[in-house]
């Protein structure tokens, strides 16, 4: 019989997995105080201890502060709620959200999702040849591995190898992970990014190095560099952050790193970096890292370079509130300098001279 891995442990990194895919790399969203981030956060810590009231209500949180700031990207936070009542037995709440996310998202890519999760709180329903599929849980791996392959390089549909692909990541099996990278490798992009995602999850670091070094295509190697960071290659991460001879390549392996909140390789790489562009790309990673306190010990050395400058109190507003970019204004040893951070605060809303009530 096939053994799986267990799933809870996994929930860490299927979180920050969510994180990392979800947008653009060089496109999260704008939050200087980083409110929704921490919500986002407390609610997945919620998730990942059992505490479904509590993950409930830190992403109702979230929903109203989406609905102030970024309603476009509000069906995430509903579906999370969804996910939470169900897991806590509050299926007809559950069930509520869903005709509302399908109501007022109909285009979401959450729905469905959503509708896996009322049937059977999350388990698809078997099609396309999927209930052979479901009669290999109980075959040893010497005898499943070799029919879910066969299933990968055959003709099927592709949800019949998207399930496929799925039953090898979770099989306790060095043999079967090796199948997924061998995927990850290929050429089918679609089930190549599917097996990418799958190896972060289950932080098969190794695995992903040797992907990183088989595909050529730059979208395909910042897919790996995300999958990095959730996997914990943090080492390899910081390789291809310090030499890499590909700008975007640096970049990408540095919001990895941000992601993950690994801020000393971050820190290094933004005092010592002869390319400007990598600098920035270090000091914009510390502000996703909330690594206030590199960023304030790299703000001198950066005092005399308008644009380095600039990316440090703006990531400063990124990493924690308004107040420790006002007390740099306050003791700016220059009026060009004032100006500079002055300018900062009032394009992110906040008016340094304004007194406060």
């Amino acid at each position: 019989m096939i053994r799986y891995t267990p799933l809870r442990p996994r929930l860490a990194a299927l979180v920050l997995t969510t994180l990392l895919f979800a947008t653009p790399l060089a496109a999260a969203p704008l939050d200087p105080g980083g409110e929704m981030n921490a919500l986002y956060w407390q609610g997945h810590s919620a998730l990942g201890a059992g505490d479904w009231k509590l993950a409930q209500l830190r992403f109702a949180d979230l929903e109203r502060r989406l609905r102030q700031n970024e309603p476009s990207t509000v069906d995430a936070a509903v579906y999370w709620q969804a996910y939470a009542l169900m897991r806590g037995g509050r299926d007809q709440e559950a069930a509520a959200l869903v005709r509302r996310l399908r109501s007022e998202f109909p285009r979401s890519r959450w729905n469905r999702d959503a509708a896996m999760l009322l049937h059977g709180k999350g388990r698809p329903a078997a099609v396309d040849g999927e209930d052979s599929l479901t009669g290999m849980l109980q075959e040893p791996p010497a005898q499943a591995i070799p029919k879910l392959v066969g299933i990968l390089n055959g003709s099927g549909a592709p949800r019949l190898k998207q399930r496929a692909l799925f039953l090898l990541s979770q099989m306790d099996d060095a043999g079967a992970l090796a199948q997924v990278a061998a995927v990850a490798r290929g050429k089918d992009r679609a089930l190549s990014e599917r097996a990418v995602r799958m190896l972060a999850v289950a932080n098969a670091g190794d695995e992903l190095r040797q992907v990183y070094a088989a595909v050529p295509e730059p979208q395909r190697k910042l897919l790996v560099l995300k999958a990095m960071g959730v996997a914990g290659s943090y080492e390899d991460l910081a390789e291809v952050a310090r030499h890499s001879t590909e700008p975007h390549l640096r970049a990408g392996a540095l919001q990895a790193l941000g992601v993950a909140g690994q801020s000393e390789v971050l820190a290094e790489v933004a005092n010592s970096s002869v390319d400007a562009g990598t600098r920035i790309a270090a000091i914009q990673a510390l502000g996703t890292a909330n690594a206030t306190r590199d960023l304030l010990a790299l703000y001198p050395n950066v005092r005399g370079a308008p644009l380095l400058r600039q990316e440090v109190l703006k990531s400063l507003l990124v990493a924690s509130n308004e107040g420790v970019v006002m007390k740099l204004y306050h003791q700016a040893t220059s009026a060009d300098e004032q100006r500079a951070v002055q300018r900062v605060l009032l394009d992110a809303g906040y008016d340094p001279n304004r007194p406060r009530r």
